[in-house]
């Protein structure tokens, strides 16, 4: 699949709310009137001749919603940012150590809102001919995966496994995907499912 081809399924092909029930059993899907917090995250890529690479994260144990949680490089909008594309760069600059310029934007996923944490998220897909070296926040990130899409394909791999959200509440067969010994679930697989489902559309 060329650039050219996925920068038009995603200006074409994305499919939000009809798919994202998929992997969200459990989920509002509706983001609250009432202004949400906004952030943004980077899907950043890299076109194989018969795959391709993305990048996710395992976040860092902290006393936090997303404690030790796959994700994508990302988080919350800062008053410096000028727009979410300059905060899904600036949190990939200070969570794996890509350069604020480094990557081709060729378009963004439906925002998604994350009930837990109140943030209405954007979604920014960037290509590159090649990762830069890679610079992990050791407070913020404790592993970054440079793994092959087929891998975690959500339309070949999903399983299901129970989440133990906190002390007394446990999430019975919550769909996701399992990699490397990690579960991929929520948000960060609600949106590698959209990106995904849009790359094998017909």
């Amino acid at each position: 699949m060329t650039s050219t081809e996925i920068k038009y399924r995603l200006e074409h092909c994305l499919q939000g709310k009809q798919i994202w029930q998929d992997f969200a059993p459990y989920r509002k899907i509706e983001a609250p009137k009432n202004n949400p917090q906004k952030a943004a995250v980077a899907l950043h890529i890299k076109l194989l001749s018969d795959d391709i690479k993305i990048i996710l994260i395992e976040r860092s144990i902290y006393n936090g919603k997303h404690s030790q949680q796959i994700a994508f490089p990302g988080g919350k909008m800062e008053l410096t940012d000028s727009s979410l594309e300059i905060t899904a760069r600036r949190e990939s600059h200070e969570e794996i150590g890509f350069g604020l310029n480094e990557g081709i934007l060729l378009g963004c996923l439906s925002e998604i809102f994350i009930p837990v944490s109140s943030f209405l998220v954007k979604p920014f897909v960037f290509l590159h001919d090649q990762f830069p070296n890679f610079n992990k926040n050791e407070r913020e990130v404790n592993t970054i995966f440079n793994c092959r899409l087929s891998e975690i394909d959500t339309i070949k791999k999903r399983s299901y496994k129970d989440i133990k959200i906190s002390r007394n509440q446990v999430l019975k067969n919550v769909p996701g995907v399992h990699y490397k010994g990690h579960f991929i679930w929520g948000a960060t697989a609600l949106m590698l499912h959209e990106f995904n489902t849009a790359l094998k559309s017909s």
